[in-house]
This record gives structure tokens, C-alpha cells and sequence, in this order.
């Protein structure tokens, strides 16, 4: 779909569709304090709030599929990171987590496992969807795992280290906007790097790295602090990229490297 109108309107109605489909999964993260938690764990019914989320989660999947095979596939995660970040918006942030008794290593660790979601979603719409056309498919015709599992892409790990960098220089404070914002930054940084770094390799992988790197770091932040996190929050000592939620790394991800990816791709290309 090249006419500017028609690829805009479609962007549009995604992004419509996917904060229609976000909005009736926010009611089940309810925690027990009466706001939405930081994430599933927090909810008065866990397992149906997880339910809830990878329902929503696939919901915005299909969306992104559709936006993806009419425009490309980078524009179809944008669109899903969006439908992502009406939910993480409406989410508890660092703070919500102290007072619901959280810990830094279950953050940790569900950061971690939104980036395996975060790569299967990838799979799937670029399945659908296609390659890029500026970054055409290295072997045309051959295993899609050898498009998503090659030397260059693992070169990606080096942009995700970006994308952490940038959410230690400049997370701040525990807000929704500037912790998807700064995530966003980041990832349109580790999309900036991964082109330099990844030649000719479709940015499958690249989509959940950031997320997995993120998950390392606050692993790691976890594990080398003894100090409750209440009083980390309260002492303001968390590193940057602690202070985003799993669903703010996620959603500021999935927004942030299309971004990056557009932006950065060469005069010339026609997608």
C-alpha cells in the first residue's frame, strides 16, 4: 500500500482498534488497593488477569497482522506496541509495586519472559506480513528460523545494550510518560545501532532483545541489592531501568524500534 492516505488511515484505525481491544483487560489487573497493578502478579485473580492479558495480547497480534500485510510488518508492531501501552499507561508504576509487597527479581523475571511473548508476536507478524522490503529476506525462499536465528541478528545484542544505556541516562522518576517514553527513546536508539551493526537482516529478533536486555539488567540490580524495594524507591536508588515496569519496557519497545527503523532506513527504500 504506497498512497500516503490510505497507509495513514490504516495506522490509524490499528492503533483504534488495538486501545478498543486493551480496554477490557485493564478491569481484571484490579490489585488488591483498587488500582491496576504493575502487572498480572498484582491482580486479586491472577490467573485470569494473565488470561486476560495474553488474550489482549493476541488480540492486538491479529491486528498488528493486518497492518503489517497492508503496509509492513515494523508498522504492525508499532501499532501493537501502542494497543500495549493503553494497558501499561493504566498500570502501576515502581511505587505501586512497593506498596503491593513486590520485589525487584518477579519484575525481573516477568520483564524476561514478555520478551520471549515479545519475540513470538514478532515471529507472527512477520510471517504474515513479510520482509521489509529495504531489508530484503537473506536466503528468498529458505527457513524463516534461519531470517530470525542468524549471525547478523545476534548482532542485535549490541543495540539492546543501547536501549538500556539510554534508560539509565535518563529515567529519572517512576511516571507512566516518561518511563515509555525513555524505553521508546531507547529503542529508536537500538534501532539507529542495529542498522549499522546487523547489515542486511530482518529485525525479528531485534524486536524483543531490548526487552530481554532490560530483563537482564534488573535481574541482575536484583541480585546485587539486599535492600527491600520499598526502600530503594524511597531512597530513589533504583537504576533507570528498574524504574520501568515490565509492560513499560515492552510497550515503549514495540513503539520505539519501528520508530527507529523507519526513520533510519535508507533514502532510497521504498517501504
Amino acid at each position: 500500500m504506497q498512497h500516503p492516505v490510505a497507509r495513514y488511515a490504516v495506522l490509524v484505525l490499528g492503533v483504534a482498534a488495538c486501545i478498543l481491544l486493551a480496554l477490557p483487560v485493564l478491569p481484571w489487573l484490579t490489585s488488591a488497593r483498587g488500582v491496576a497493578g504493575p502487572g498480572a502478579s498484582d491482580a486479586v485473580h491472577p490467573i485470569p488477569a494473565a488470561v486476560a492479558m495474553a488474550l489482549g495480547a493476541a488480540a492486538f497480534t491479529a491486528v498488528a497482522c493486518v497492518v503489517g500485510r497492508l503496509i509492513n510488518a515494523a508498522v504492525g508492531l508499532f501499532v501493537l506496541g501502542c494497543g500495549l501501552a493503553v494497558i501499561a499507561g493504566r498500570t502501576g508504576t515502581v511505587i505501586d509495586a512497593a506498596f503491593d509487597g513486590d520485589t525487584l527479581m518477579p519484575l525481573a523475571c516477568e520483564t524476561l519472559a514478555w520478551g520471549a511473548a515479545v519475540l513470538g508476536m514478532s515471529m507472527v507478524v512477520f510471517k504474515v506480513s513479510g520482509p521489509l522490503i529495504d531489508l530484503p529476506a537473506r536466503t528468498p525462499g529458505g527457513p524463516f528460523v534461519a531470517e530470525v536465528f542468524n549471525a547478523d541478528a545476534w548482532r542485535g545484542v549490541i543495540a539492546a545494550a543501547a536501549a538500556v544505556a539510554v534508560a539509565w541516562l535518563l529515567l529519572r522518576n517512576e511516571t507512566k510518560g516518561q518511563a515509555i517514553g525513555v524505553v521508546a527513546v531507547g529503542g529508536i536508539a537500538a534501532a539507529y545501532l542495529a542498522r549499522r551493526v546487523q547489515q542486511d537482516t530482518q529485525p525479528i529478533l531485534l524486536m524483543a532483545l531490548p526487552v530481554v536486555a532490560f530483563g537482564i539488567a534488573q535481574a541482575i540490580a536484583a541480585a546485587s541489592s539486599a535492600v527491600p524495594l520499598d526502600r530503594l524507591v524511597a531512597q530513589r536508588a533504583l537504576p533507570g531501568w528498574s524504574m520501568a515496569m515490565p509492560l513499560d519496557v515492552v510497550a515503549g519497545t514495540l513503539i520505539g524500534v519501528p520508530i527507529g527503523l523507519g526513520w533510519s532506513k535508507p533514502s532510497d527504500g521504498s517501504d
